[in-house]
């Protein structure tokens, strides 16, 4: 319990919580808490502001505090679970989970919860139970349906997960709905012939690469297909069999009878493991600039090892994809080139590049064209899970991926290669956060310097 005189102060910063105004409503609560130590109310405002704020190691303190006030308060054993699991201590937020489902089973939000911590740990089948808890509760809850998508696709169950994924668009941080086109959106099952199909991207680069593959197959379907994708890839996907007019995002768009998004493509086409379209290669680099950056590149000795350990920084899980260049210092040999494959390069591994003796053509790389170029004068391309892993696997090259413990759903699970891409070589993380021993295994799997 409060003072009277604090919990009118209390009400007033749950107000402030309420209407956005962050820091007046945590002044006033940190006030209160200050005087009153032992304020459960103080104490879950608290932790309500660190989790807005995203601040989540305050945010597990102020839940801890709020729980050694009231132990079996289930929302504040929710709440330090999603702080736990965003600072990545997922088997201590399982715990917390736990705890707040046996005090109040019926709280979808927990249920779902505890399935992110369990696909973190890669125990899909427990967090596929946990999603189907919380839709039972909640029949329209998207989020979980959505991920519940995402682990039965990476254990392979693509024809329950292809279904499932639809739910994307109300249910990932990605999307706000469905986008809102003339024409009827396509499906599968109307027949193409004669008809003008728009294929468009709906996320990021690797995703357009590795889905562009299914434009030939609504081309051999009978169809005339138009490809909307981002404008760094327009040219280079232009080029993809089947794709009669690539278009890049914004660009006005001629007439068409129906559209689909390229995510939607393996549901339309009934896709499952053993029928993934592999026909591989479908991308190529232009002659022009093949013929460029092979002489570009003359002055660099082979084996030529070509880099991309970082992706867009918008990525929200990207701090577990992307790694620091100087934990690649062990692919570094007498005998062998390093060459940065990416367009960006972050400033913290700008002194990396030097010591490496990278070589870097950032300013050089003006799209996908340049950039598929440069990967096919390279020998092998090691590469975390970005847009470069993607474009070498679909030109056929050798790549060495460097997976996360927990992978996006297209890597699958507890194997070495993939059937999206045959030419790919995958490197697991054994343990969550252990990047030295996978890039040492993949160090060791180079061909050898002559």
């Amino acid at each position: 319990m409060s003072a009277p005189g604090s919990e009118t102060e209390l009400r007033r910063a749950a107000a402030l919580f309420g209407a956005g105004r962050l820091d007046e409503a945590r002044a006033i609560a940190t006030a209160v808490a200050t005087r009153e130590p032992r304020s459960f109310i103080a104490a879950y405002l608290l932790t309500a502001i660190a989790a807005r704020l995203e601040q989540w190691e305050d945010c597990a303190a102020f839940a801890t505090r709020a729980l050694e006030i009231d132990p079996r308060h289930a929302e504040a054993l929710a709440n330090r679970g999603i702080a736990l699991r965003m600072l990545g201590r997922h088997v201590e937020a399982l715990a917390d989970y736990d705890r707040a489902l046996a005090l109040s089973p019926g709280a979808a939000d927990t249920h779902n919860n505890r399935g992110v911590a369990l696909a973190a740990l890669n125990r899909h089948a427990e967090a596929i139970e946990s999603y189907t808890a919380a839709l039972a509760i909640k029949p329209g809850y998207e989020r979980a349906r959505f991920n519940r998508a995402l682990s039965e696709l990476v254990t392979g169950d693509f024809a329950a997960g292809w279904r499932d994924h639809e739910s994307r668009w109300t249910g990932s941080e990605m999307h706000h709905g469905p986008r809102i086109l003339p024409g009827r959106a396509w499906d599968g099952r109307e027949d193409l012939h004669g008809k003008t199909l728009l294929l468009y991207a709906e996320q990021g680069l690797g995703d357009a690469i590795q889905l562009a593959r299914y434009a030939t197959l609504a081309h051999r379907r009978g169809a005339r297909v138009l490809l909307e994708v981002h404008a760094p890839l327009k040219e280079l996907l232009a080029e993809v069999e089947g794709v009669d007019a690539a278009f890049a995002l914004g660009e006005p768009l001629p007439a068409f009878d129906l559209h689909c998004a390229l995510m939607s493509l393996p549901l339309a086409f009934d896709t499952r493991l053993d029928s993934i379209p592999a026909d591989i290669p479908y991308l190529t680099a232009p002659a022009a600039h093949l013929e460029r950056w092979r002489e570009r590149l003359a002055a660099i000795a082979r084996p030529r090892v070509g880099l991309a350990w970082s992706g867009s920084r918008t990525l929200r899980n990207d701090a577990n994809r992307s790694i620091p260049l100087a934990l690649l210092a062990p692919l570094a040999r007498p005998g062998r080139s390093l060459v940065a494959v990416q367009k960006d390069i972050r400033d913290a591994d700008r002194a990396a590049v030097a010591a490496l003796g990278i070589a870097s053509f950032e300013n050089e790389l003006h799209d996908f064209r340049d950039t598929a170029a440069l990967v096919a004068a390279c020998d092998v391309i090691v590469s975390v899970d970005t847009s470069v892993a993607h474009l070498a696997g679909a030109m056929g090259r050798t790549v060495f991926v460097l997976l996360p413990f927990s992978p996006d759903w297209r890597w699958l699970l507890d194997r070495e290669d993939s059937p999206w891409y045959p030419t790919a070589r995958l490197f697991r993380q054994e343990r969550s956060g252990d990047r030295e021993a996978v890039i040492s295994r993949l160090a060791a799997a180079l061909p050898p310097v002559k």
